[in-house]
């Protein structure tokens, strides 16, 4: 087998929260530990903790921090800041912008030569995606696009989501286009891809999941329902809030913790009126959501206007929680069976029935598809397929 270096643009990187930073830490772990090649992974700097990596572990010019090793591959950062929350803008006329990017490129070739080398981005919607197609370009490098959404992104404001929609149809076109392959996370990613913006093929190639669940624990005296995710408005927490006040006065044995944090925080936490049986729990590691958070919800709830395959979901059906979720993207996808409710989005009756109907059911449906998710969100399998697309692109 001859080895393959994948370079990979990044919007973000653990520890900073989010699907695509799973993903992408998840991804960079199982290539190496699977001796496919090294791994180099580019990212803006925000949400980076620097001041809590080893100082044998950082990389450094002329005493200047660019970047860190972990778990056998290299993380550089990129000076940037977020233009608007979650999107992060690079400092391009910072020294150490440029530095980083001329670092990267012996690495191409040194001490590695004769080795293939793929540049990677995840999501056009980010700048790192045109960033690392532009290098991809320079460098005379094969590009693979992982498109993880699947529909245009909403904003907070009609303005907002507008300029979005004119990236996509320019930067976002741009990127479907010049890139050499697609890999669309559902099926979901690649409808919307091909109906959108380009005629192409697309290739689907679904996420893993590394979860190492805690015990399954019971609720004695009241149902729990749960949320983890940001706090921003496509995710849609102010709907599950609302409907949990309404189906609590028909069910007083109810309970919401909602794992997370974001810009929506502060309005969330009004809109919840500090609520006896609603409780904020703030950003949390994936250690405590797999051995503490998960275990104890009966119900998980996923209340998002857009998804690519939501790895909450995923995670929830493995530690046997009956999810709610709104059909959005590839949930439907995850499982056709009956532990996975989907209800309309934006559609907070259908969201309260929802609900209701897992309140009913839960200890009946919990756990039916472990197995099946257990077999087919394999990450040792799914690098298997990137490794081969890299070989035939």
């Amino acid at each position: 087998m001859k080895k393959i270096n994948i370079i990979q643009f990044l919007p973000y990187f653990p520890p900073h929260k989010g699907g695509l930073e799973t993903v992408a830490e998840e991804f960079s772990k199982y290539y190496v530990a699977g001796d496919y090649g090294n791994i180099i992974n580019i990212t803006f700097d925000i949400g980076q903790e620097i001041e809590k990596v080893s100082e044998n572990d950082l990389i450094k010019y002329k005493g200047e921090v660019i970047g860190y090793n972990k778990d056998g591959y290299k993380v550089y950062l990129l000076p940037s800041f977020d233009i608007i929350p979650n999107f992060p803008f690079p400092k391009f006329w910072s020294k150490t912008f440029w530095r980083v990017l001329k670092e990267i490129k012996p690495l191409l070739t040194s001490p590695y030569q004769g080795r293939k080398v793929v540049v990677q981005t995840h999501t056009r919607f980010f700048l790192s995606s045109f960033l690392g197609g532009l290098f991809a370009k320079r460098n005379k490098l094969k590009w693979v696009h992982i498109e993880h959404g699947s529909d245009y992104v909403k904003l907070g404001s009609k303005l907002k989501s507008f300029i979005s929609y004119m990236y996509d149809k320019t930067i976002g076109v741009w990127i479907f286009k010049k890139c050499d392959s697609i890999v669309a996370i559902s099926n979901a990613c690649k409808d919307f891809i091909q109906k959108k913006f380009v005629k192409r093929d697309v290739g689907v190639i679904y996420n893993g999941i590394n979860f190492k669940p805690g015990n399954k624990k019971e609720n004695i005296n009241y149902i729990k329902i749960g949320f983890v995710g940001r706090l921003v408005t496509l995710k849609g927490v102010d709907l599950l809030i609302k409907s949990f006040l309404n189906l609590e006065k028909k069910y007083q044995n109810i309970k919401l913790e909602i794992l997370g944090d974001g810009e929506e925080r502060e309005f969330l936490e009004k809109l919840s009126n500090n609520h006896k049986n609603i409780e904020f729990l703030g950003f949390r590691d994936r250690e405590f959501i797999a051995k503490e958070f998960l275990p104890s919800i009966d119900i998980l709830v996923n209340p998002s206007f857009m998804e690519g395959l939501p790895t909450t979901v995923l995670e929830g059906l493995l530690l046997k929680c009956v999810i709610v979720a709104t059909d959005v993207g590839g949930t439907k996808e995850i499982s056709n069976l009956d532990d996975l409710i989907l209800v309309k989005s934006l559609d907070i009756l259908d969201l309260e029935k929802g609900i209701e109907k897992a309140l009913l059911n839960y200890k009946k449906l919990s756990g039916i598809s472990y197995n099946h998710i257990k077999n087919n969100f394999d990450w040792n399998e799914n690098i298997k397929k990137y490794f081969s697309l890299y070989n035939e692109v």
